[in-house]
């Protein structure tokens, strides 16, 4: 009999084993109403397979087609021009043979990590090929290193070299929005989180929104699709934004070249070439191409001409951990936590704006910054002489020496692209001789966006989370505060009887730039007239940097006619509203209306292009949004204003659309009774 128990007590301990192991070799995806997915798992690499397969569910198609980029294989796959440019540039910096590199030096726990997110990859498209568009195929099997390649294209890239773009003139009002509310600023006595990115809404720089929960971790947030990594969001404890800043992350650097050597210091010294072949599809057949990659001591060349180079430098190339540094910051619980994760400046740009629980509020002008002999920001963004003293760059700003708040007096901290020493009010002084090349002197990047941002948090003693939410949706035109009195006055006062019509349209105009705004359009033209001008009779003072520069030179005023003129031509009528000409095309859907623009000082902005003589299409903006209140249980909303997904009849392809521009956040569900109440779909998938 005791034998027999003994057996028992064998098997049912291997069956209980067994069993066990297969609760923790699964990820469990629960899919919300908007197409967020929940992922769950025991292990980090549990979810990171669901992570994977989520992002494949939901953006399959773009993820290949980026990865084949990231590759330098597109024109290969599926020729074009503009895939062959894309290529060259990709094998001229040698990013395939860096994801290669990075991945050898990850951790163990790293590289599981990694692999398990590719397996999920991988493992969607083998069990619903249909999902797949044929042409994209050719990129299967997706690799270990494809992610890292693809990191080093839309980030080191896209963003850390976003001024090569060739769309960046069009883009160049992109950017971000993020407060960090202290408990003193509070009415709850809560910290609260504003993030806010405003990139382009294409491939590259799409996000994709996701809940990440293990034994270690629980992050919510965003990431670039194809990316195994939350890049902005927020845990139990904290979160984190990112806004786009003036740090030195690239340099163009003009050298000598003769015969496969550049000059340096007096001497020729030989390039590092490496010769490969790319391939380029041209119908049914295949013809190829060489290209040499050179490396020198200043960066990969990138261009020749007439025995000159030009050689690209970008910070991060050599810094292998850019993953590694997000998971800790997700799994950071605290400032001292996070601030070490912060420390590992893997990140080449983008100043972070941090809240956490405890009450703690911080802002870090986060760069891979060289450090440079002398000179300001703006000297070291032209195309550098190889023979300028600093142009070979072989140190970097230390953490310690970065522009930093923590805390202020304030009790809040704001940045919209503008620099560290305007992201508090009263504003901060820059330190005497503190190195002009690191960052801009304290006004230079302060737009009206910037302004309007400060001032609305001054509009009220503390803020509630609720007043956060209604304030992040503001199109509100702070350069309108400071122009359309006068121009009112100026046109009611006139004879012409045109300049009466547009006092009467501006006078009940609301200064915002929503769909039904009466007046937006006409105040839009007259701004784009004047911009080339000078505007203002008062000029900037620092002293009064919010309300400065004001009163309007005669010359903007009377410009006033000509504009109302030209908007009768265009519209035969000046009471046109704004969504009568902006607006936003996606996803196989016109809405009028869209978000409102940088220039005249709306918080919540996007930037167009024409596409008609009358109308403007949306380019980008306000992507992301989320609202967290670090209370004894985290409150959250949001918006991903494009949806969550890509694919062809998914339910969530521009889904949240109508949100942003009816101006709302939906909720958040952070914990599990709240994602059960709003369950779409549950997968498990065996690890």
């Amino acid at each position: 009999m005791k034998q027999i128990n003994f057996t028992m007590l064998i098997l049912f301990a291997f069956i209980s084993s067994i069993l066990y192991a297969q609760e923790s070799e699964h990820s469990e995806i629960n899919w919300d109403t908007w197409g967020v997915p929940h992922i769950s798992g025991k292990t980090d690499a549990e979810v990171y397979y669901g992570f994977g397969w989520a992002q494949m569910e939901a953006h399959g198609n773009l993820i290949l087609k980026g990865f084949g980029k990231s590759r330098g294989q597109s024109a290969e796959y599926w020729g074009g021009e503009q895939n062959l440019e894309s290529d060259l540039l990709i094998r001229k910096l040698a990013i395939s043979t860096r994801a290669e590199e990075w991945f050898e030096v990850q951790t163990d726990e790293m590289k599981l990590n990694l692999s398990s997110f590719v397996a999920g990859m991988n493992d969607y498209c083998k069990k619903y090929p249909e999902k797949i568009s044929e042409e994209l195929k050719v990129v299967l099997p997706i690799k270990v290193t494809d992610p890292l390649a693809k990191i080093q294209v839309s980030y080191h890239l896209m963003v850390g070299a976003f001024a090569m773009q060739p769309q960046a003139s069009q883009w160049k009002n992109a950017g971000s929005n993020a407060w960090a509310i202290a408990p003193s600023k509070s009415e709850s006595g809560n910290s609260l989180l504003l993030i806010q990115p405003h990139p382009p809404w294409f491939d590259d720089y799409l996000f994709f929104e996701a809940h990440l929960k293990s034994d270690d971790l629980n992050i919510y947030g965003v990431t670039l699709i194809g990316s195994p990594t939350i890049a902005m969001g927020f845990n139990e404890n904290l979160g984190w934004g990112l806004t786009f800043n003036q740090a030195d992350a690239m340099d163009l650097i003009e050298i000598e070249i003769k015969n496969n050597s550049y000059l340096v210091d007096g001497k020729w010294k030989p390039l590092e070439v490496q010769t490969e072949i790319i391939k380029i599809k041209q119908g049914d057949s295949t013809v190829t191409q060489t290209v040499q990659i050179k490396k020198t001591d200043f960066g990969f060349v990138i261009d020749e001409k007439k025995g000159r180079a030009l050689a690209l430098r970008l910070s991060g190339f050599d810094r292998p951990f850019f993953v590694q540094q997000f998971v800790e910051m997700a799994k950071s619980k605290n400032i001292k936590d996070f601030e070490s994760a912060m420390k590992m400046l893997q990140l080449p740009l983008q100043n972070v704006i941090y809240a956490d629980k405890q009450g703690e509020i911080f802002y870090l002008y986060n760069g891979i910054i060289p450090k440079r002999p002398n000179g300001t920001l703006k000297d070291w963004s032209e195309v550098i002489p190889s023979s300028k003293p600093g142009a070979f760059v072989n140190e970097y700003v230390a953490y310690e020496d970065l522009p930093k708040i923590k805390n202020p007096k304030s009790g809040f901290i704001a940045n919209s692209n503008n620099g560290p020493w305007s992201s508090t009010y009263p504003f901060i002084s820059k330190p005497k001789d503190y190195p002009s090349y690191i960052a801009n002197d304290p006004f230079e990047n302060f737009d009206y966006r910037s302004r309007r941002s400060i001032k609305m948090i001054l509009s009220e003693p503390k803020l509630s989370f609720d007043e956060i939410v209604k304030m992040q949706s503001s199109t509100y035109s702070e350069l309108a505060d400071r122009t359309v009195d006068e121009l009112v006055s100026f046109a009611e006062n006139s004879n012409d009887s045109l300049l009466n019509q547009a006092a009467l349209v501006l006078k009940g105009w609301d200064r915002k730039l929503d769909t039904e705004s009466i007046g937006a359009v006409l105040f839009t033209n007259w701004y784009f007239a004047t911009r080339k001008m000078d505007v203002f009779v008062v000029k900037f003072n620092k002293e009064d940097a919010l309300n400065t520069p004001n009163t309007l030179s005669e010359e903007a005023k009377s410009m006033l006619l000509n504009v109302a003129r030209q908007t009768i031509e265009k519209y035969n009528r000046l009471d046109i509203a704004w969504g009568e000409v902006y607006q936003i095309n996606y996803a196989n859907k016109t809405l009028k209306g869209g978000l409102g623009l940088s220039e005249l000082g709306s918080f919540n902005a996007g930037f167009y292009r024409p596409i008609s003589k009358t109308k403007y299409t949306l380019l980008g903006g306000s992507a992301f949004t989320s609202v967290v209140e670090f209370g004894a249980k985290i409150k959250a909303k949001g918006i991903l204003s494009y949806g969550n997904a890509s694919q062809k009849d998914s339910p969530f392809k521009g889904d949240q659309i109508q949100l942003l521009i009816d101006r709302k956040l939906r909720d958040i569900w952070f914990y599990e009774k709240d994602i059960e109440k709003n369950l779409y779909l549950k997968e498990i998938l065996q690890f």
